[in-house]
């Protein structure tokens, strides 16, 4: 699927192409005027050559008859060459009548009518060059003339690339500042949106607290006020399915635990062909009792509850004098030495489900110890903030089980009588506390050693 374009791309392109098509208009304009202008200055400046052939035509007036009159418009000519040697200029002069006083005979097909003493311009080919030509009737003592000054156009293209390139430099350079002032603009503009946004993804996935509406604009204010809403809902709705996780972790646990003490009165006073019965009875009972337990504590523990536990000091040394009490008789039938190396050290969270990590993870130990090795549980302090592992004899894990084991309902082939929920339930609760889960290979021998490494809390 095409990726949808940001609302900052949108507003850059809403403001940016129409500026842009208004800036190459205006320059296409200005080139176009000053161009027009120059032309119209150069033919001016080409009309004077007429007006300055007429004149000398009326001052030589007494010579018209002379043979060297046209040698003498020839030097005129030559003299205002002088003043723009780049271009060549060429003049023809007659008669109306058709007497060919001096200049080029080629350029008399470019001759045109036109008003008295007023000048009427064309452009022409001539020696395979272009030229641009400027026909002027005038009356003089020598009667009706026809003066033609034809004048190439190398300075007019010289000047027309000038002014291309006076005009375009700037309108880029404008262009340039206009689109770059758009897009500073644009991104002050949407500066707002992007705080709310950065604070909103800082946010913890279970921090359900309003969005701050200070100092937001009044177009982003509404917007912010429907994620409010909407997060009061979600809140809402989370503390109602925390109710029910709490009251159907209650409400399972006391029926069970009754359930399981008559199997256990049922069994002792029941004959011996119905007492195996309910042995197996009693220890699906138990699976399934702790299979709830941890569906239930999966579900307060993951990120689908939402609601934030209440975090504070724990102290990891206490957390495993209560786990021994639990574990121990449990150790014992295990025919497993179950050893606690407590050093005192605390770190920030939630004793409830430090407390429910730590189980599973003795629980695991025990149940894939073979009898007579013994679990290994210790805590304390190291260099990046605190650690709490639990080290067993069993098999292990290899290497490239490590990551599956950790998802839901995952048994490694061959094992069977767990729930697979163990240790999600501990990758859970290891991520609520931003802590990191290591799952490696015992320093000797067979085992596995799985640790929590807590940040620190300076």
């Amino acid at each position: 699927m095409p990726a949808t374009p940001t609302l900052r791309r949108r507003m850059a392109h809403l403001l940016a192409w129409p500026l842009l098509t208004v800036l190459v208009l205006s320059a296409v304009y200005d080139y176009v005027q000053a161009l027009q202008r120059a032309q119209d200055d150069q033919d001016r400046a080409l009309a004077r050559v007429a007006i300055a052939l007429a004149s000398r035509l009326d001052v030589d007036a007494d010579d018209g008859q002379a043979d060297d009159f046209g040698l003498h418009l020839t030097r005129t000519v030559a003299a205002l060459q002088r003043a723009e040697p780049l271009d060549r200029l060429a003049f023809f002069v007659r008669r109306v009548g058709g007497q060919v006083l001096g200049g080029d005979p080629g350029l008399a097909r470019w001759v045109q009518a036109s008003p008295q003493d007023r000048a009427v311009f064309a452009d022409a080919s001539f020696d395979g060059q272009p030229w641009r030509v400027t026909s002027y009737a005038h009356e003089s003592s020598l009667g009706q003339l026809q003066i033609l000054v034809a004048e190439t156009t190398h300075r007019r293209e010289r000047q027309s690339r000038r002014l291309m390139l006076d005009t375009l430099v700037p309108n880029v350079l404008l262009v340039l500042l206009a689109l770059g002032g758009v897009l500073a603009g644009v991104r002050l503009a949407m500066r707002p949106l992007d705080v709310v946004s950065r604070r909103i993804a800082a946010r913890a996935a279970d921090d359900l607290g309003p969005v701050p509406l200070a100092g937001l604009p009044g177009e982003l204010a509404p917007f912010a006020g429907t994620i409010n809403q909407l997060l009061d809902r979600v809140r809402e709705a989370a503390a109602h399915q925390q109710a029910f996780l709490s009251n159907a972790a209650h409400q399972l646990r006391t029926p069970l635990a009754g359930i399981q003490t008559q199997l256990e009165l049922a069994e002792r006073d029941a004959p011996p062909a119905l007492r195996e019965r309910l042995a197996q009875v009693r220890l699906a009972l138990q699976r399934l009792a702790r299979s709830t337990h941890q569906m239930l504590a999966l579900a307060r523990s993951g990120p689908q509850a939402v609601q934030q536990e209440a975090l504070e000091p724990v102290d990891l040394a206490a957390l495993l004098e209560g786990a021994a009490n639990d574990w121990l008789d449990a150790a014992l039938a295990s025919g497993v030495e179950l050893h606690f190396d407590a050093t005192p050290v605390q770190v920030r969270g939630s004793p409830w489900l430090l407390r429910e990590a730590l189980a599973n993870l003795i629980h695991n130990a025990l149940q894939h110890a073979p009898p007579g090795s013994a679990v290994q549980v210790s805590c304390g302090p190291e260099r990046a903030g605190a650690q709490l592992a639990v080290q067993d004899q069993g098999p292990g894990i290899p290497a490239d089980e490590r990551e599956r084991v950790l998802e839901r309902f995952y048994q490694r082939p061959g094992r069977q009588g767990g729930s697979g929920l163990g240790l999600s339930i501990v990758h859970e609760v290891a991520r609520r506390h931003g802590a990191r889960l290591v799952l490696a290979d015992t320093t000797a021998g067979p085992g596995l050693r799985v640790s929590l490494h807590f940040p620190s809390q300076a």
